[in-house]
């Protein structure tokens, strides 16, 4: 793959996940590097007539998973490429949807305060900053499955703290949240959680 790790949290931050997708699997064959019976992939990369699992909240974010017939492959590289390079994307739309965070606790006040700047909320975004360039570090130098499978479980922790942030907002369908909450069904699709393809 010649995509860069740079280039795929740019634009999963500027573009969203689908893009982000989009990007890092492009000239990867889906079919023979997923490690599962379905592959996470952009709606508009969808051959026609492929056979498609749906799901409603994954569609909003222009996401369908393929479905990836026949043998598993069992520890590629390729598998760990794509790993890393959603890891990056991951990062990428992780800093999206802070950044859409922030925007909207500055325009909702507390005491004539806006929301940001309470300290449990500065302190929170704070954290997740430094998580995101944790694992910026850390995905960087990672091929090993079980490596790259933590990477993406501390994902899944970070989006959640960054949900949490929007309140019951971030409860809702429609919410940005739901990106992050994607994004977990993403990896889910393309990372072994205990790091064994099956």
């Amino acid at each position: 793959m010649s995509t860069s790790m740079a280039e795929c949290e740019r634009t999963g931050r500027e573009a969203g996940l689908a893009a982000g997708l989009a990007l890092l699997l492009a000239g990867t064959p889906v079919a023979g590097t997923a490690p599962g019976r379905y592959a996470a992939i952009a709606a508009q990369d969808l051959p026609d007539g492929a056979p498609v699992l749906r799901h409603r909240l994954a569609e909003g974010e222009g996401i369908v998973f393929l479905e990836c017939p026949g043998e598993r492959p069992t520890g590629t590289r390729a598998l760990a490429d794509v790993g890393r390079l959603l890891a990056a994307v991951r990062l990428g739309l992780l800093r999206r949807v802070l950044d859409q965070v922030v925007e909207h606790l500055s325009g909702r006040l507390s005491g004539d305060e806006p929301l940001i700047r309470k300290q449990l909320i500065t302190g929170a975004v704070a954290d997740v900053m430094a998580g995101v360039e944790m694992l910026r570090a850390y995905a960087a130098e990672q091929r090993e499955p079980v490596a790259l499978a933590d990477i993406h479980t501390r994902l899944d922790e970070l989006g959640w703290e960054v949900a949490k942030l929007y309140g019951a907002a971030g409860y809702l369908a429609d919410s940005p949240g739901r990106a992050l909450h994607v994004s977990c069904l993403v990896a889910g699709s393309w990372i072994p959680r205990d790091g064994v393809a099956r």
